[in-house]
């Protein structure tokens, strides 16, 4: 590549960019203010508890809302407009339908709550916070069950697609084992720090990620239970609606082939339309030239990408931010 060319190719942030996302036209607005009014609707049928966790899934708010020492006007108006996010997600998955997406809406943070993804989240920023004792001690069993697990590096988020998406970077083939609370609460924790980090990238302007999975030594013995896989695509589905941009599947042998014919039925159609499964040279090169650059591209993603740093569990647990890529 000449250096013209990777100077062309080399990434950039959307959010220190003009003019890179268009306005939407006047017919579009017109259904989103229409949308942005049910949605305001859905947040006031919240409890005050309720708007709190659905706020808290932005992690620039439940930072924010941490480290204040107290409600301020400022903090309760920011408060609401995240929440109205959510609800906006819950709200066009469910076309528009109040009644439905609101059910679903308190679903998703009933959820949320139960599996402390707050705690997840801040687990590893524990002595920068005001915590009692027992949560304390949550957190530090987290900080744990994390570090053990996360040292194969199965799974973490790695580079930037042109959009400012976060990657969602799986490597199939380094299955630690198939104990199911952790192996489910180590995929969130990554889940949830692609959010964090694309949010931070584009300044709030994107809230959905890329997933990139390479399959490349993958056996029978790595494919977690179906139970297991069952209960993690159902959770995307009923908590993480329109969170999943696409999906890429790299060099998936005949045995996944089998464990995937399985799976698929219980796949939505709609996130079914964003998987490919790339399996040569030349659908790799189609399919990553546009979406990433080569300075945010691992080499089994584009000839000659610039990601070739060996996964570091601590650094990448304790030393980079919670919204920041491991680089």
């Amino acid at each position: 590549m000449t250096g013209e060319a990777a100077e062309v190719d080399t990434y950039q942030s959307p959010s220190k960019r003009r003019g890179f996302f268009s306005k939407s036209s006047s017919c579009k607005a017109v259904g989103e203010s229409e949308l942005k009014v049910t949605c305001k609707r859905m947040v006031e049928a919240l409890t005050e508890d309720e708007k709190e966790h659905a706020a808290r899934s932005s992690y620039k708010y439940l930072w924010t809302a941490v480290a204040a020492k107290e409600n301020s006007k400022d903090l309760i108006e920011s408060r609401d407009s995240y929440a109205e996010k959510m609800a906006m997600r819950h709200l066009t998955s469910k076309k528009g339908s109040f009644d439905v997406a609101l059910q679903k809406f308190r679903n998703a943070i009933k959820f949320r709550k139960e599996a402390d993804l707050d705690g997840l989240r801040l687990c590893f920023n524990a002595d920068e916070l005001d915590l009692d004792e027992e949560t304390r001690q949550r957190y530090a069993t987290y900080r744990e069950r994390l570090e053990d697990r996360m040292q194969t590096g199965r799974v973490y988020v790695c580079g930037y697609d042109k959009r400012g998406r976060a990657i969602y970077t799986i490597y199939a083939a380094r299955t630690k084992d198939f104990d199911r609370e952790w192996f489910l609460k180590e995929s969130l924790y990554n889940f949830e720090r692609a959010l964090a980090c694309t949010e931070r990238e584009t300044d709030g302007l994107e809230q959905s990620i890329t997933v990139i999975g390479n399959y490349t030594g993958f056996q029978s013995k790595h494919a977690a239970p179906m139970s297991i896989s069952h209960e993690f695509m159902s959770c995307l589905r009923e908590n993480y609606p329109g969170r999943v941009k696409r999906v890429f599947l790299l060099n998936t042998p005949t045995s996944f082939l089998f464990f995937w014919s399985i799976l698929k039925p219980f796949i939505g159609t709609d996130t079914r339309k964003k998987i490919q499964f790339v399996s040569n040279d030349r659908q790799r090169e189609k399919a990553f030239s546009e979406l990433i650059s080569i300075d945010q591209a691992s080499p089994w993603m584009l000839e000659g990408g610039k990601k070739t740093r060996e996964f570091d569990s601590s650094n990448y647990l304790n030393q980079t931010s919670f919204d920041e890529a491991f680089d």
